[in-house]
């Protein structure tokens, strides 16, 4: 039986293949680890046993095809990705910014869906995959708001608030009266924290039970970000509102209504 710390190894090493590096040999990856080699070629073995993982000529290691078929499983649940489709679409449609949808996965922000703006100059944004610190992202700040104090503080237990840019906010106190904000608005905004002179907004997605499964964000230029603030804002909420709503349905189910769900119209036609 697996023990608990190989177990808790299972997650770094599915982290290591990237489409930039998808191969991996033992060594390398028992030295990114750091476990001896005798324990990362079991490592590896076990996940090739599952069909994690492939085991390639010369002793290297792939992705395996049991990704994909959890993949679909994971579809066939709460596919909040296919609820959120139509919507981050008309979002595009109505603004002509950039759009994602991101998860929580492991205290990292992973985006699982993007849409790129129609602008001439237009945000490229995170690509598909994407894993990026919460503290500094819009989607990442609304989905720590959602945690209690002691959750807050496990996160900040478990990095440092890495400096991005001169806008990132690196200080613990200052963090937490953001999320207070963020709790009492219902959206979080990155004023140039991730990447400077881009600016984004972002609300909390929730399931029929009111827990927040993702968020929603439009990314923008500086500049028209300043011109078009509050109108961003409240089509932001309005869109995590109708994802929402989606997921209510798709499980034949009304969502929960929350006391600090702001109230917000149905999304804007496009500005001319």
């Amino acid at each position: 039986m697996a023990t608990l710390q190989t177990v808790q190894k299972i997650g770094p090493v599915l982290d290591l293949f990237t489409v930039t590096q998808p191969e991996w040999g033992v060594s390398e990856v028992a030295a990114v680890i750091d476990v001896p080699r005798s324990s990362a070629h079991a490592l590896l073995s076990s996940l090739v046993d599952t069909g994690l993982l492939q085991c390639r000529s010369r002793g290297r290691y792939r992705l395996g095809w049991r990704i994909v078929e959890l993949g679909e499983t994971l579809r066939g649940t709460v596919d909040v990705r296919s609820c959120a489709a139509p919507i981050l679409e008309q979002l595009v449609e109505n603004y002509g910014e950039t759009t994602h949808l991101a998860v929580m996965d492991r205290w990292n922000v992973l985006y699982v869906d993007k849409i790129l703006g129609n602008h001439n100059i237009t945000v490229q944004g995170a690509r598909v995959g994407t894993r990026l610190d919460a503290h500094s992202t819009a989607v990442g700040k609304v989905m720590l708001a959602q945690l209690d104090d002691v959750e807050v503080r496990r996160y900040l237990a478990m990095r440092p608030l890495r400096r991005l840019t001169p806008s990132t906010t690196t200080n613990e106190r200052a963090l937490f009266d953001t999320l207070a904000a963020i709790r009492a608005t219902g959206y979080a905004v990155d004023l140039g924290e991730t990447v400077p002179e881009v600016h984004c907004v972002a609300a909390p997605v929730r399931d029929d039970l009111g827990s927040v499964v993702a968020a929603v964000s439009l990314s923008v230029p500086a500049t028209r970000f300043a011109l078009r603030r509050p109108q961003l804002e409240r089509a932001v909420v309005a869109a995590a509102h109708a994802i929402t709503r989606s997921i209510a349905e798709a499980n034949d189910c009304a969502p929960i209504e929350l006391r600090d769900t702001p109230s917000v119209a149905v999304l804007p036609a496009r500005a001319s």
